[in-house]
């Protein structure tokens, strides 16, 4: 019985760091259709692109006006930083992914405009 008991423990054990072992996908990664709100020009709409290379995030914005590259972007434990330029301005993203959702802000200058994103399927 106990050695029954011992060899199930040890299976359990093994599977479990198996398991662990094992990278998790980053959450991150891919595109997202994303709303930029209430912001002097409207709603802002289009698609964040997040890809990785190595220990690097690499982002851009795509919409009707052009690729906007994020600068200075970090992912750790789910919340992005970073920042773009646009018509002179420096604009700063913030926020966390969850699932296939994300949500955050945009800050410039004194004004700060949220943001929901969901990734494309």
């Amino acid at each position: 019985m106990i050695r029954k008991s011992l060899i199930i423990l040890i299976a359990a054990f093994a599977a479990y760091a198996c398991a662990s072992s094992k990278k998790m996908a980053d959450v991150s990664i891919g595109e997202w259709e994303y709303v930029i709100k209430d912001t002097p020009e409207g709603d802002v709409s289009g698609t964040m692109v997040i890809s990785k290379d190595g220990d690097s995030y690499t982002g851009k914005f795509v919409s009707d006006i052009g690729e906007l590259p994020l600068q200075n972007l970090t992912i750790q434990d789910g919340v992005l930083n970073g920042m773009f330029e646009y018509t002179g301005y420096e604009i700063g993203v913030e926020g966390k992914f969850e699932g296939d959702s994300f949500t955050g802000k945009c800050v410039v200058e004194y004004m700060e405009f949220p943001m929901t994103a969901t990734r494309k399927k």
